[in-house]
């Protein structure tokens, strides 16, 4: 079995950390309950446990999931900017109780006006770093709407940013995630781009070092443009060809090469629909829709739930799981937004039927071995996102919401406006590219082009699991094409195999995408200590081959134990905690 060694031990080397003592960033078998947080009325789960902090205190003061998740969204961007914030977009999926709604929220970023489909066919790293890898941010638009559609009515749109606003202006300290994303930044892009630092303000100390763990971070710039958003009541200045924020995003676009025009941002607008729905045994699982991948994690559960029984050996169970994994890699290469509407309804009836996971049981499976990747008649496309985070919320009032939000890569695109404090993305890579696999290794897509005013593709599917109308489980994940499967991997856990949320979320993880044609395994010993002695060679006797990854994915959830809410943050790949009362 040949495999490259994990990043969890060169992690545990850089930051001095005994071996006796847990190594960061590492699934593990045994997680310490102290990361198990429990209440009885409202929970949130989030990379930061500030932020998972100053979502409770909202619910707290009277506001709902919904009024909590702009927080939560907008103090976690603050934070941890190099995996999401204001100059980038995502998803969300809200659950109402009041109005029995279970809406999704397009708020992805979306083409400049005057992007075309070979922007980078001659020079593919435009994508990833500058001006043309910049799509329009959605992310405050997003949040305007979760807000005005299923706030509570009880705070300001001004009283759930303000917390943000002052978290930014009084500082925050250095978090090991931030220091080590810094440092990255630095060594990656700086080093050998060094004007693009020349604009970078909030990573530096008076003496020219970068920020460590522990020392103050102030973002003042960025403090003055949510106390401009807050004092609007709507996100509509950010979007205002005629305000304050907007000509200065312009310029920094087009400083670098990009093509943002002021129409562009006059024509953004968020996607609301009724979230996707699907019968799981006595539960009801909600997720996104139109572009996320939402209907991928339920063709994930349409599937294995055909496959899956009761007697089945250890190795076949993974086997079941993994072929699963090939089967939901096909059927998101069939997404893409320039898809018609009835082109994804015929797609979502397709993979949420019987008799699409029927024949495939009947016909396309079997225990007795793997297939090459034709087998599973993939149309191929690029895939995403790493700089990614996601959080969960569920109030005392039974309402959830989930949003998974992004700027991509680490920092985006590096290009960052110190006027507005903005970050801006560089889901532009997110497009394919012909002759062209971008940062997830998958191959393009004719229905994932680049085009004007389009959306690229998303491994996006933030998840609400009902029981008789009231939200049980909430789950999402960061780490782009990883995101579905591992979400999958953690409700199997749990209502599959009876796995506490602890376990669940903190032991390692599998991932199959067709092609590079091999399973990705964040650590292969413990792995191979969970499953159980020789299950892994049973697998490769199949034609399974294995790769050691180390952290791909970082996964926040909620479970609803009886009269208990149990919070788990990922705190062994980022570091988040949860919080609730």
């Amino acid at each position: 079995m040949s495999f490259i060694a994990t990043r969890c031990w060169k992690i545990l080397e850089k930051n001095r950390v005994e071996p006796s003592e847990q190594p960061p960033r590492c699934p593990t078998l045994n997680p310490s309950t102290d990361h198990l947080h429990i209440g009885r009325h409202a929970m949130v789960s989030s990379d930061v446990d500030l932020c998972s902090t100053m979502g409770k205190e909202i619910l707290l003061r009277g506001g709902n999931a919904a009024d909590a998740s702009v927080t939560v969204a907008l103090c976690v961007g603050s934070i941890n900017s190099g995996s999401s914030g204001i100059g980038g977009g995502g998803f969300i999926v809200s659950s109402s109780n009041s109005t029995k709604k279970v809406l999704s929220i397009d708020a992805r970023e979306m083409a400049p006006g005057m992007a075309y489909s070979s922007m980078f066919e001659k020079n593919p790293v435009l994508s990833v770093v500058g001006g043309l890898s910049n799509g329009i941010p959605g992310e405050l638009k997003g949040l305007d709407v979760l807000f005005h559609t299923h706030g509570s009515g009880n705070l300001t749109w001004a009283e759930v940013i303000e917390p943000v606003i002052r978290l930014n202006r009084d500082g925050f300290e250095c978090t090991l995630s931030l220091e080590v994303t810094i440092q990255a930044l630095h060594d990656r892009y700086f080093t050998k781009i060094p004007d693009l630092a020349k604009s970078w303000d909030f990573i530096y100390n008076e003496d020219g070092s970068l920020k460590k763990v522990g020392q103050l971070v102030q973002r003042q710039n960025l403090a003055r443009t949510l106390e401009l958003v807050a004092q609007n009541g709507s996100s509509a200045i950010f979007y205002d060809p005629n305000g304050p924020i907007v000509p200065h995003l312009i310029e920094a676009n087009n400083k670098w090469g990009g093509l943002f025009t002021s129409k562009d941002f006059a024509l953004y607008e968020t996607k609301v629909e009724d979230a996707l729905s699907y019968k799981f045994g006595d539960l009801e699982v909600y997720t996104t829709s139109g572009i996320s991948s939402g209907i991928v994690l339920i063709a994930g559960l349409n599937l294995y739930s055909k496959l899956q029984k009761a007697t089945d050996a250890s190795y076949l169970q993974i086997h079941k799981f993994i072929e699963t994994m090939k089967w939901m890699a096909s059927a998101r290469t069939r997404l893409g937004d320039t898809r018609t509407s009835e082109e994804y309804q015929e797609i979502v009836s397709n993979y949420t039927s019987d008799s699409w996971s029927e024949d495939i049981r009947d016909n396309k499976y079997f225990d007795t071995q793997t297939f090459h990747w034709s087998h599973y008649d993939p149309l191929f496309q690029t895939s995403e996102s790493h700089g990614t985070t996601h959080f969960s919320v569920l109030d005392d009032q039974d309402n959830g919401v989930g949003m998974t939000s992004t700027v991509n890569l680490l920092f985006g695109s590096i290009v960052y406006d110190p006027i507005t404090g903005v970050i801006l993305n560089n889901e532009m890579d997110d497009f394919s590219t012909k002759s062209y696999n971008n940062s997830f290794q998958l191959q393009p897509s004719k229905f994932n082009t680049v085009q004007p005013y389009n959306r690229p593709l998303s491994s996006a599917a933030p998840t609400i699991i009902m029981e008789n109308g009231i939200p049980i489980f909430l789950v999402g994940a960061a780490g782009g094409s990883r995101i579905t499967t591992a979400v999958l991997q953690a409700i199997m856990r749990v209502f599959n195999f009876n796995s506490d949320l602890l376990s669940a979320i903190a032991n390692p993880r599998l991932h199959h995408q067709l092609l590079p044609n091999y399973v990705l395994l964040e650590n292969i010993t413990l792995t191979s200590e969970e499953l159980g002695y020789g299950v892994l060679e049973q697998l490769e006797g199949l034609g399974h081959t294995f790769q050691e990854t180390g952290v791909e994915t970082t996964m926040n959830a909620i479970h609803r134990v009886r009269d208990t809410i149990h919070g788990v943050a990922d705190f062994w790949r980022k570091f988040g905690e949860a919080d609730g009362y």
